[in-house]
């Protein structure tokens, strides 16, 4: 048995650990006086890259052009692995905010500076807590714009087919005021999958980004309308079929991407 999978996978819950040490709790308490953008984005750079570099993952991004003009965007895409997150975080420099499930908000130090710069615990639970929370992200979106993240699928894919989306992710989009950009993720299952926790193996993963959906567009589109678009333009990028509710969608993102 090769041990390299379980030396690299422990080795990234290792640095992990120590960078919560060095860098989370400084953050934290800095936070606590004065919550610096600059400075959370600095420590989730470094996080991400540590992270993706330890396990393995050599990351090629497509479709960024455009993208680092520092206007705030709601990114949206498909959900394999744990990595995903610092891939986004590492794409975007750092200067990004997650829907993220409750539990990581309990975690000593990273659910501190999780809940002191602006990212949102979602409570699958309890639905009207969850509502609550989000309504709550809406109005600080309007006030203070930040790119946002979500994976609308809910939980990773086991075999990375592309799940059903959540139809209440694309209704914040909608309401956020922000553009939307398409995102997928590949190879990422492979590195390190959700049921070998303690693996992780070196190899290619490849972030895409779609054409973003303007917010005047998104104002425009009725009800469903940009579930099918993002769907379609992430189930086009994995080379995946998908099904619509709007038939339409899928000549629309064909024209565009063609």
């Amino acid at each position: 048995m090769d041990p390299r999978p379980i030396i690299r996978a422990v080795a990234a819950l290792i640095v992990w650990g120590f960078l919560m040490l060095v860098q989370g709790l400084p953050v934290f308490l800095l936070g606590v006086i004065y919550p610096s953008r600059k400075i959370v984005a600095w420590a989730a750079r470094t996080w991400a890259h540590s992270m993706l570099g330890i396990s393995g993952a050599r990351l090629t991004i497509e479709g960024a052009a455009g993208l680092d003009d520092g206007r705030p965007r709601f990114f949206v895409g498909n959900h394999q692995s744990a990595l995903d997150i610092p891939i986004i975080v590492a794409a975007l420099g750092g200067d990004v905010r997650f829907m993220a499930k409750k539990s990581l908000f309990y975690i000593p130090i990273f659910g501190w500076v999780l809940s002191r710069y602006g990212f949102v615990p979602v409570d699958r639970t309890n639905a009207r807590k969850a509502h609550g929370k989000l309504e709550q992200m809406i109005e600080r979106l309007r006030k203070s714009p930040i790119s946002f993240a979500a994976f609308p699928e809910g939980t990773r894919s086991r075999d990375g087919s592309l799940q059903p989306f959540r139809k209440g992710t694309l209704k914040i989009c909608q309401r956020s005021g922000l553009p939307v950009v398409p995102f997928s993720i590949e190879g990422t299952l492979v590195v390190h999958h959700r049921d070998a926790f303690f693996h992780a193996y070196p190899g290619p993963v490849r972030l895409k980004f779609g054409k973003p959906i303007t917010a005047e567009e998104i104002a425009e589109m009725a009800p469903g309308e940009l579930y099918d678009r993002v769907r379609m333009t992430v189930a086009r990028q994995l080379g995946q079929p998908v099904e619509l509710t709007d038939p339409a969608t899928a000549t629309l993102v064909a024209t565009e991407t063609s």
